[in-house]
């Protein structure tokens, strides 16, 4: 693993952790934390997505971890509005650039986000037609102002999601909502407990194998990875 940084075009010094591929021009998989969190809660999953052929970037989203940094201003999120929680989307625009620049295959993209990073993904996913997979947990219909149900329509790839039936933030109804708006190849899971985002992975330790077989057998479909 390498500690990264890159510059968004709003001025924000983003810091990643990225996951050397074992070959040249592999396909690539970014990871978007929750919030409050950072991009070590990705650790494990993405070591997964490493072994499997995956060139893995996992980020602290501005205002989180060590993204703190604004034009020389410290910058919090717990002082954003939902205009800035939005901006998060140019965090994830310049992402998809670094692992351009690190040589990996951003025709050929996946991303995974928890809570505020389902939704940023999902809008990614909305305008990007490299975005070829998605793992969405605890996704919202509307996040901080990121509504997705109109995104969902957009987006005719290949979407894992996940959400505990006792989530008090209203992830399972989210969901199932989303679940019936998305066009392509599909998969729910409402999960039993009221776990959020990646403490999911914490509440029941098989999730994460069974998302990493979904992705395999996905990715071979969808020409993502070597069959």
């Amino acid at each position: 693993m390498e500690k990264i940084n890159f510059r968004t075009k709003d001025g924000v010094t983003v810091t990643g952790n990225y996951f050397k591929p074992q070959k040249a021009h592999a396909p690539a998989f970014l990871l978007l934390h929750m919030m409050p969190s950072t991009k070590e809660s990705w650790n494990l999953f993405a070591s997964f997505l490493q072994k499997m052929g995956f060139a893995v970037l996992a980020i602290d989203l501005r205002g989180h971890g060590e993204s703190i940094d604004k034009d020389d201003m410290k910058i919090d999120y717990k002082k954003f509005l939902d205009e800035e929680h939005r901006e998060s989307i140019y965090d994830v625009d310049s992402a998809k650039e670094f692992l351009s620049y690190k040589g990996a295959d951003t025709s050929r993209l996946a991303i995974a986000g928890a809570s505020i990073g389902a939704n940023l993904a999902l809008w990614k996913a909305s305008m990007d037609t490299d975005v070829r997979l998605l793992v969405l947990l605890s996704p919202g219909v509307d996040y901080r102002g990121i509504k997705t149900p109109d995104l969902a329509r957009k987006y005719s790839g290949a979407v894992y999601i996940v959400a505990s039936e006792g989530d008090t933030r209203n992830a399972a109804t989210s969901s199932r909502i989303l679940f019936g708006m998305f066009p392509g190849d599909k998969k729910l899971n409402i999960m039993e407990g009221n776990s959020h985002g990646t403490d999911m992975f914490d509440f029941r330790p098989d999730l994460m194998d069974e998302i990493v077989e979904w992705i395999r057998d996905c990715a071979k479909a969808f020409k993502i990875l070597p069959t």
